[in-house]
């Protein structure tokens, strides 16, 4: 059930009517049963293997929490000692370690094992090649279920939380799958942390027309990018990208570019419809994106892109993997071979090439989104490596910094940056993105960019004025967004265009609903493309 479908919006509709319909204390359950609904229309098989999932972190979680109970209790034994208390104490927590273990382990296992076991089959037939003796590569045939890269996540946050004692396990089982299954963000996320989603979710939402009004928008908004600027852009792009040979030279940058804009539009859309969907409820979602193409650094840049998934490879990966005993000793071993300011370098540096390698093997069991995080890794290495040279060069040299055609020149070169990995990202394999990359690099190929040929490519003229046209509307109300969190206001855009004049909130509502139905690619004859970040 795609969130662009009609049976998505029947659904959303149906559940909205019945959610405050039904008793405030009960409306948890309609969500409940609507993103079974909406799970079931996947598969039956991919729900079960997704409730088994869920009944392994339900059952870890249940004792852990027991036994944090029980080391609180402690404290507070006169009877025991000192030494009778630590003995308990480390007892206990060897106990939680195996919940632990068993919480994250079987949900791991199940992502590891349907999403990546043709992967290494097919890197032990390239590595032995005795093994194929030239016949078919027999893979197995595996059920990849919906979403689960991103639930997976979600609750091996949830069981390092309760682990660590910054949230309390969840002792009713059904407000439990409630938390993992919320139907708006289970494709593609956010990804979001108990504390934020769970008590929005258990809570009866009074009914109000505002959060009505603003989800409506958001889904609508969400529908635009994906119909009329994503599906648009993306014939274009499969026509380069899906035929590298026939092409050459510069078109593979204009390519690269748009690709770059397509996903934005896609994944920003879907969103913006998940966003949009829980805000009809009176669930606010965390942001995922905080326009990362105003970015000025790679590292700004992931802070800003898919912010869930950064930040949670920030608080599960990169601090625990920093402080943990193989970080310290390669620390160690670096330091005394070549230096204290070499071991500072490494025990920086290995960490990020950790989450980025982990980043792009998340993204895909192929090498080239291995490829692709390692780009990104190196990339932020070296921006974390030689920034403080570079603050010093700009000091000594008086190179004014701090305007805005500076801040433009480091926007345009954190873009381009991001488009090269886009290649290794968009491209069919790693072959194929290197021999992109060195077409790309030929000065040849400007025929390719006349008139006559550039409306060939998938896109013609008409269609091509209406990416423009779009482009700019988004380009003016993403500026608008960033001047207003650059002046810290207390509101966004959406609060913003509430609070205008009625005639012109709801004409720009009919021209953007005008615009989906008329310009939006759907419809008998046109099959609208998966959302990019589904297949993750």
């Amino acid at each position: 059930m795609s969130y662009t479908s009609f049976a998505y919006l029947v659904l959303i509709a149906i559940t909205c009517l019945v959610y405050y319909c039904v008793p405030k204390k009960t409306r948890w359950v309609v969500l409940l049963v609507s993103g079974i609904v909406f799970y079931l229309s996947a598969g039956p098989e991919e729900l079960l293997l997704f409730l088994a999932a869920m009944t392994a972190s339900y059952i870890a979680a249940q004792k852990i929490g027991d036994c944090n109970t029980q080391i609180k209790a402690l404290k507070d034994d006169a009877q025991l000692s000192k030494e009778e208390k630590k003995e308990r104490k480390n007892r206990l927590g060897a106990k939680k370690k195996r919940y632990l273990w068993l919480g994250i382990g079987l949900p791991l296992a199940i992502l590891l094992v349907v999403k990546y076991t043709n992967f290494l089959i097919g890197t032990l037939y390239s590595l032995v090649p005795a093994l194929w003796h030239g016949e078919e590569r027999s893979l197995i045939r595996m059920v990849v279920p919906l979403g689960i890269s991103f639930y997976t996540f979600q609750m091996i946050a949830y069981m390092m939380d309760v682990y660590k004692g910054k949230t309390e396990p969840q002792r009713n089982y059904f407000r439990h799958v409630l938390y993992l299954s919320f139907f708006p963000s289970v494709v593609q996320g956010p990804i979001p942390r108990y504390c934020q989603l769970a008590p929005q979710l258990y809570e009866g939402h009074d009914f109000s027309f505002d959060n009505l009004k603003n989800g409506a928008t958001l889904i609508l908004w969400g529908f635009a990018k994906k119909l009329i600027l994503a599906e648009r852009l993306s014939l274009f792009v499969s026509t380069i990208f899906d035929h590298p040979s026939e092409y050459e030279g510069i078109i593979f940058a204009v390519a690269t570019v748009a690709f770059s804009i397509q996903i934005y539009a896609d994944f920003s859309g879907c969103m913006d419809i998940a966003s949009g969907t829980a805000r009809l409820f009176g669930i606010i979602l965390a942001p995922n994106f905080l326009r990362p193409y105003f970015s000025r650094t790679m590292p700004e840049f992931w802070r800003r892109w898919h912010a869930s998934l950064g930040s949670w490879f920030r608080d599960y990966v990169f601090f625990p993997f920093s402080i943990s005993s193989v970080s310290l000793r390669v620390n160690q071993w670096a330091r005394k071979h070549f230096g204290e300011g070499a071991g500072r370098i490494v025990s920086a540096s290995l960490p990020i090439l950790v989450v980025w390698i982990l980043t792009g093997i998340w993204h895909g069991p192929e090498w080239k989104y291995v490829l692709w995080g390692l780009f990104h890794g190196i990339l932020i290495i070296c921006s974390t490596i030689f920034s403080p040279l570079l603050d010093r060069i700009a000091k000594q040299t008086g190179m004014k910094r701090d305007c805005f055609s500076f801040r433009l020149f480091q926007m345009g070169r954190t873009f381009l940056l991001c488009c090269v990995g886009r290649v290794f990202f968009r491209a069919e394999s790693v072959s194929a993105a290197f021999e992109i990359l060195r077409r790309m690099c030929q000065t040849t190929g400007l025929y390719l960019l006349s008139p006559n040929r550039l409306f060939t490519y998938g896109i013609n003229q008409k269609n091509m004025c209406i990416v423009a046209i779009f482009l700019v509307i988004w380009l003016m109300i993403s500026i608008l967004e960033e001047a207003l969190a650059a002046k810290k206001e207390q509101k966004d855009v959406l609060t913003l265009f509430s609070e205008q004049n009625l005639i012109f909130r709801w004409a720009v509502l009919y021209l953007l609903l005008f615009s989906v139905v008329i310009f939006g690619q759907y419809g008998p004859g046109f099959d609208v493309a998966d959302f990019i970040y589904e297949k993750f």
